[in-house]
């Protein structure tokens, strides 16, 4: 049955493991350049005191790259979805070749899990050798702007070994329903996006009550890249502001700076006590995230292997 399963899907694992060592070296050369630039100019700037200037400097050329390994990083997972997951029972059933593998001695159960065990175990693997390499190439973008937002956190860690394992399961069980692999690939389109931005809109910001902080209004920003979740400017009393039609925010004491420029009238409402309030989850935060998120996609993917070995144990001959 292991010799089977290798067979009949050699070819997605020769491509995908192709598709990973030119991924590889693209990342093997630009990371090292990255990480010499910011290594040379992190030296520059500590003789200097501008190292607060480096995110506005560094890696500006890179952008078509960075979008480039980002794409693909978050996009990977889903290509195994659709790719290994989506095809890997419904083709089985649209062909009719599960009928002679049911008939000989193998159990459905055996013939699920092997199938099953090897797709989701070379996921795992494809997964691991991906965000090992996108990690160590992000390090220095992780050190000038944080790695817990979207975009960064998605991409390293542990998170896209767990989204790779929830595709495939979920390609596997609607193909296991429906029996078409097209139906199959485009359920796992939409699903995978759509539990995904479920995740980080409404689920990943509360895993953790998020800290509070008030800032001066001078003050841009928290040390330490933190993920900004909410910033409200309040008043004295700790109420946030609303907006009236004439001066917005300002209070009668500032409407005459408000024709003086954003200077003067920044020094007015800090003077009248007026501060933002910013909710934030702290960058030190990432791993338990990490945990988090990923014992989420890991739990839905074990549920949805078991929904299509039930659908499969029940299923006509």
């Amino acid at each position: 049955m292991n010799y089977l399963t290798w067979r009949l899907h050699r070819n997605q694992v020769v491509f995908a493991a192709a598709a990973l060592v030119a991924l590889a070296a693209l990342l093997l050369v630009t990371g090292t350049r990255m990480a010499h630039d910011y290594s040379a100019a992190l030296s520059t700037c500590a003789a200097t005191r501008s190292c607060g200037d480096l995110s506005d400097e560094l890696f500006q050329g890179d952008g078509l790259v960075l979008d480039f390994v980002t794409a693909v990083s978050i996009g990977g997972p889903l290509l195994l979805g659709i790719f290994w997951g989506a095809p890997l029972i419904a083709k089985e059933i649209d062909e009719g070749t599960h009928r002679l593998v049911w008939a000989q001695s193998i159990t459905r159960r055996r013939w699920m899990a092997a199938k099953v065990g090897w797709v989701l175990a070379a996921a795992v693997a494809w997964g691991a050798s991906m965000t090992a390499l996108v990690t160590w190439w992000h390090s220095p973008e992780n050190a000038l702007y944080g790695r817990l937002g979207s975009g960064h956190f998605d991409i390293q860690g542990v998170v896209p070994i767990a989204y790779g394992l929830f595709a495939v399961a979920l390609g596997i069980v609607i193909g296991t329903w429906t029996g078409r692999v097209m139906a199959a690939a485009a359920g796992v389109l939409g699903g995978f996006a759509a539990v995904r931005a479920l995740v980080l809109l409404y689920v990943r910001p509360h895993y953790l009550a998020p800290l509070t902080a008030r800032l001066s209004l001078g003050r841009a920003a928290l040390p330490g890249n933190p993920w900004v979740l909410s910033k409200t400017l309040v008043n004295a009393a700790g109420h946030p502001e609303t907006v009236t039609s004439t001066f917005g925010y300002v209070p009668a004491v500032c409407h005459s700076a408000v024709f003086k420029g954003p200077s003067a009238l920044s020094s007015c409402l800090q003077a009248q006590g007026y501060r933002w309030l910013v909710s934030y989850q702290p960058a030190s935060r990432f791993w338990e995230f990490q945990a988090i998120e990923g014992a989420i996609f890991v739990i839905l993917a074990a549920a949805l292997v078991l929904l299509a070995l039930w659908r499969i144990e029940r299923a006509d001959a």
